[in-house]
């Protein structure tokens, strides 16, 4: 299950923008990374009341995991490439929002 690493990925910055993906659950995607921690922790109260899923998309250790999740109480948080999804969502960063109606940090 670990080491996960998504080659398309890289902590950064990502332009908000409109899609439609109706029925689209609200998903993250974010790493084990400075960036991706303090937006978890800036956006764990408005991630949970939107029940979104995270994707934790390059992390190497269960430390490392563990440490994201208790940033998040109460939201999934599972390690997983994001490659393919970064390929159909052109997507080159994270920490992302992705909803239905779009992706935005």
């Amino acid at each position: 299950m670990l080491p996960v690493k998504s080659a398309l990925l890289s902590p950064g910055s990502v332009e908000r923008r409109s899609i439609q993906a109706p029925g689209l659950q609200p998903l993250f995607l974010v790493g084990d990374d400075e960036l991706s921690q303090a937006w978890l922790r800036e956006r764990a109260a408005s991630l949970l009341t939107l029940n979104a899923v995270g994707l934790v998309v390059n992390v190497d250790t269960a430390e490392g995991l563990a440490r994201l999740r208790e940033l998040a109480p109460g939201l999934t948080l599972s390690p997983v490439s994001g490659d393919d999804l970064a390929q159909r969502l052109e997507l080159r960063h994270y920490p992302v929002l992705i909803t239905p109606t779009g992706i935005e940090q």
